[in-house]
C-alpha cells in the first residue's frame, strides 16, 4: 500500500512539473524572447528519460534564481526519440542554434540529454561562437551522428572522449558520466576468472550505440569474446532466444534496454523476462540497469539530479570564473546483496567502499516496534523505582540541609577559605571563597577541584599527593596576580581511617610582593655589579690595545732613520688615535643614551642629499675593489629627524659592510613601505654565522677579532633607532652577504614625491 501511494505521488509530481515547464517553453517558442541582459537557453533532448529532464530543469531554474540570476530562462525541445531518426537531430540543432545566433545570442546554453549533446558536437559550424555551453545528463564518451544514408543497423561509429575531441571548444563544460569499462571487465574476471565470453546488451537508442562503441573500443585488445546483443538488430524475443543459446562461461554485461529494433518501448518487465531465460548466468551492470533484481553489481556513475550543480556552473562562468568547466560524476561500486548470496560471492572479494542494495534488515530493524515497547516498559518501571527512592530520601535530605545551612553560616564568616575534599575528589563542603587549581597541567577541566573534573589529573597535583600519601603539604602558590598560602591537611577518624583532606587558603599577596621586591632589588644590584666588572674588563682590553700601539710606535718613530718607515709608523699611530677616539665616543654615546641625556634635535632633512654624501665619503674610505652605491630612493623625501644621529647609524652600517666585504658590492638606500620608511645596507661580504646572528647587536660582540672595531657600533645603532621609535634587524646568510635594515614610522615625512 505504501509503495502504491509513493508511486502515485511521484507520478502526480512529475505531471505537474512537466505541465509547468511545457507551458513555459511554449510561451517563449513562437518568437524569440529577448532581454537587455541576454537569456539562458536550455535545450532539452526529451528522450525517453523525460521525467529526469523535467526534474533537472525545475531544479536548475530554482537554484539559478536563488543564486541571483536575473536573465530569463528559455526552453527549447529537440523532441529526440529513437535512433532511426538520429540523422534529423543534427539539422534540428543547427536550425535552433541559428535561431539564437547574432543579436539573439544567449548568455549561456544548457543542453540536457545525450541526443541533444551529440547533436551539438556533430555540428560543422560553431554558430554560438564564444557562448558558454554547459551539458548535463550526458556521457564523457560519445559518437558523431550519422548521415541520412547510413544503415543504422550496421552502423559502427567511433567512440570519442570529450576532452580529446579536436572540435571541442574551450567554452564547453558541464557534468559528464564516465563509464569505466575496464573496471567492470576487471571485476568480472576477478569474480569469474574462467570467463570466455561477455554478452553486451544495448538497445536501439543513441545511448545504446554510444555505450556499445565505448565497450568495443575499451576491450578491443582483450582476449575475451564480445557477443553483441544489439537492440538495433533484434527485438526482445530474438534477444531472449540468443540469451537462451549463450555458451557456458559467459557473463552478461547490461548496458541499456528501452527500445528494440521495432521502436517498441519497454520498462523493467523486459529485463525481468531476459533474466528468467538464463537465471544462472551472472550479470553485471554498466549503467545501473538490472540492479536490484538481476545484476550482481558493477562500477556505475553515482546518478543524481544535476539541475542545481548546472545552475551553479552557469553562475560561476557568467561571473568570470575561468576554472575547469567539465566535471566527472564520480563512480561507485554498487552490488545487490541478494544476488551476491545467490551466486555465492563473498564480500571480501569486492572492492573497498562498495555500496550494497537489498540488504537484509537486522533483528533490531525487523522488530523495532516490539523492542521499542519493551524499552519503554523497562524505563517506566525504572522511573517508578526512582520516584519511590526519592520520596524516602527526601526526609533525610531536609534534615541534612538544616545542618548544612548552619555550617555554611559559620564557614562563610571567617577570613580563611576552607574546603573538605573526599578521597574520591568530590568537595564535601566549602565556604564562599572559591577553591581552584594551582597551575592546571592538562587544563582546568582536569583539576579535581573543578565542577566536573575528568581524569587524568595533574601529575604534580598537591591534593592528589596528599590523598595518596596521607601526608600534610604546606606551600605558597601564585594565582594570577595573587599569592596564596595553601595548607593540605589529611583527616582521619578514631580508627585511623582516612576521611579526606581539609584545604585552607590564605591570601599572602602583600607579604609576597614585599619579598619579591627585596629579591629583585638584590638581583638588580648583583647584575649591575657584574655589568660593571664586565665593562671594566672590556674597556681595559679595548683601551690598552690602541695605547700600546701609540706608545710603541712613537718610540720606534723617534729612532727611525728612513722617512718611509717614519711615515708608516705615523700612519699606525694616527689609526690607533682614531680607534681610541671612536672607542671613547662610543662609550660616551652609550652612557648618554642610558642616562637619557643624549639630545635628539630634529630638523628638516633631505634623505637623498644625506645618503648621497654618505655614498661619496664611503667611496673615498674604501680600499677594496667593491662597488659602493646609493641605489634605491624616492624622487624626493624630506623628513623631520636628527640628521646627525641618522647619519651616524647609516654610516656605521656602511663602514661595517666595508670591513667585511672584499669583493662585490655594497648597496644602500630606502623605500616607503606601508606606513614605514625602510632603510637598508646590503653587502656581498662574509655574512654572519647562524649562532652569532642573535648576539650581533650586543655590546663588545665582534665577528672577527682581526678586523678593527670596538664592538659597540651596532649596539649604539640599535639604541638610537629605538629612541626614534623604530626597529632594526639583519637578514644574512653565511658566505653570501648580509642586509642590515631599520624601519622608522612615516609620520616623520614632511614632503615626498613617489
Amino acid at each position: 500500500m505504501t509503495k502504491a501511494v509513493h508511486y502515485l505521488y511521484n507520478k502526480i509530481r512529475f505531471i505537474y512539473l512537466f505541465v509547468i515547464i511545457s507551458v513555459f517553453a511554449h510561451s517563449v517558442n513562437p518568437q524569440i524572447y529577448t532581454h537587455e541582459n541576454g537569456t539562458i537557453l536550455i535545450i532539452s533532448s526529451y528522450n525517453p528519460d523525460t521525467h529526469n529532464i523535467t526534474q533537472n530543469i525545475s531544479e536548475f531554474m530554482d537554484e539559478y534564481k536563488r543564486l541571483g540570476g536575473n536573465s530569463p530562462v528559455v526552453i527549447e525541445n529537440l523532441n529526440c526519440k529513437s535512433l532511426p531518426e538520429a540523422p534529423l537531430w543534427k539539422s534540428r540543432m543547427f536550425k535552433l542554434l541559428r535561431k539564437y545566433s547574432g543579436n539573439n545570442q544567449p548568455k549561456a546554453v544548457v543542453i540536457l540529454g545525450q541526443e541533444g549533446w551529440a547533436s551539438y558536437l556533430s555540428q560543422d559550424k560553431d554558430l554560438l561562437q564564444d557562448v558558454p555551453v554547459i551539458c548535463g545528463m550526458v556521457s564523457r564518451n560519445f559518437v558523431i551522428l550519422p548521415d541520412s544514408n547510413t544503415n543504422l543497423a550496421h552502423w559502427a561509429p567511433k567512440s570519442y572522449d570529450l576532452e580529446s575531441f579536436d572540435k571541442i571548444k574551450h567554452h564547453v563544460g558541464g557534468l559528464v558520466y564516465s563509464y569505466d569499462i575496464k573496471k567492470n571487465v576487471d571485476l568480472i574476471f576477478k569474480l569469474y576468472p574462467k570467463t570466455k565470453h561477455i554478452a553486451l546488451i544495448t538497445d536501439n537508442s543513441y545511448g545504446g550505440i554510444a555505450l556499445q562503441a565505448l565497450v568495443k573500443k575499451e576491450i578491443a585488445d582483450n582476449v575475451v569474446d564480445l557477443i553483441e546483443l544489439d537492440g538495433r538488430k533484434y527485438d526482445i524475443y530474438q534477444i531472449n532466444d540468443i540469451i537462451k543459446d549463450l555458451p557456458s562461461q559467459t557473463v552478461l554485461l547490461l548496458g541499456s534496454w528501452r527500445v528494440d529494433k521495432n521502436d517498441s518501448y519497454y520498462i523493467g518487465n523486459a529485463t525481468h523476462a531476459m533474466k528468467a531465460i538464463r537465471p544462472e548466468l551472472p550479470a553485471f551492470s554498466l549503467t545501473s540497469i538490472g540492479l536490484g533484481y538481476w545484476a550482481i553489481g558493477g562500477c556505475i556513475p553515482r546518478y543524481h539530479p544535476e539541475g542545481k550543480e548546472l545552475a551553479r556552473k552557469v553562475i560561476k562562468i557568467l561571473s568570470g570564473d575561468k576554472g575547469q568547466y567539465i566535471t566527472d560524476v564520480p563512480n561507485i561500486y554498487n552490488f545487490d546483496a541478494e544476488q551476491l548470496k545467490v551466486f555465492g560471492i563473498n564480500n571480501d572479494m569486492l572492492p573497498k567502499d562498495s555500496v550494497f542494495t537489498n540488504i537484509d534488515e537486522s533483528i533490531f530493524l525487523k522488530y523495532k516496534y516490539e523492542i521499542l515497547s519493551i524499552t519503554i516498559l523497562i524505563l517506566a518501571i525504572f522511573i517508578i523505582l526512582i520516584l519511590i527512592f526519592l520520596a524516602r530520601t527526601n526526609k533525610l535530605k531536609n534534615k541534612l540541609l538544616g545542618l548544612q545551612r548552619d555550617n555554611e553560616l559559620i564557614l562563610n564568616n571567617i577570613q580563611t577559605s576552607l574546603a573538605f575534599i573526599n578521597p574520591d575528589y568530590t568537595i564535601k563542603w566549602k565556604n564562599n571563597i572559591s577553591v581552584s587549581c594551582e597551575n592546571p597541567q592538562y587544563g582546568v577541566e582536569h583539576c579535581p577541584l573543578s565542577d566536573s573534573p575528568i581524569t587524568p589529573f595533574c601529575d604534580k597535583c598537591s591534593l592528589k599527593k596528599v590523598i595518596n600519601e596521607h601526608k600534610k603539604i604546606e606551600k605558597i602558590s601564585k594565582f594570577s596576580d595573587c599569592y596564596v598560602h595553601l595548607t593540605y591537611i589529611p583527616i582521619f577518624d578514631d580508627e585511623n581511617k582516612f576521611l579526606g583532606v581539609v584545604l585552607k587558603k590564605e591570601d599572602v599577596t602583600k607579604e609576597k610582593k614585599i619579598e619579591n621586591e627585596l629579591r629583585r632589588a638584590k638581583e638588580k644590584a648583583e647584575g649591575a655589579d657584574k655589568l660593571k666588572t664586565a665593562f671594566l674588563a672590556n674597556m681595559s682590553h679595548e683601551i690598552r690595545t690602541p695605547l700600546n700601539a701609540i706608545v710603541g710606535f712613537s718610540n720606534l718613530m723617534a729612532t727611525a732613520i728612513d722617512d718611509n718607515e717614519r711615515k708608516e709608523y705615523a700612519k699606525i699611530i694616527n689609526s690607533s688615535n682614531e680607534h681610541l677616539l671612536q672607542l671613547i665616543n662610543d662609550i660616551l654615546d652609550i652612557a648618554k643614551i642610558e642616562a637619557g641625556t643624549l639630545n635628539f634635535i630634529d630638523s628638516p632633512t633631505d634623505l637623498n642629499s644625506l645618503l648621497s654624501e654618505i655614498e661619496l665619503s664611503s667611496q673615498l674610505k674604501s680600499t677594496n675593489d667593491i662597488e659602493i652605491a646609493f641605489t634605491e630612493k624616492l624622487p624626493q623625501c624630506i623628513i623631520m629627524i636628527d640628521r646627525i644621529r641618522l647619519s651616524q647609524v647609516i654610516t656605521n652600517l656602511v663602514n661595517n659592510a666595508i670591513k667585511f666585504t672584499e669583493k662585490g658590492y655594497i648597496h644602500f638606500g630606502y623605500q616607503h613601505e606601508g606606513q614605514e620608511l625602510y632603510f637598508f645596507v646590503k653587502d656581498t661580504g662574509f655574512g654572519i654565522a647562524r649562532g652569532k646572528k642573535e648576539k650581533i647587536f650586543e655590546r663588545f660582540v665582534k665577528l672577527n677579532d682581526f678586523v678593527p672595531g670596538t664592538g659597540l657600533g651596532l649596539s649604539i645603532c640599535q639604541m638610537i633607532i629605538k629612541k626614534m621609535n623604530g626597529v632594526i634587524g639583519v637578514n644574512t646568510e653565511e658566505g653570501k652577504g648580509s642586509t642590515f635594515w631599520f624601519r622608522l614610522p612615516d609620520s616623520i615625512i614632511i614632503r615626498r614625491n613617489e
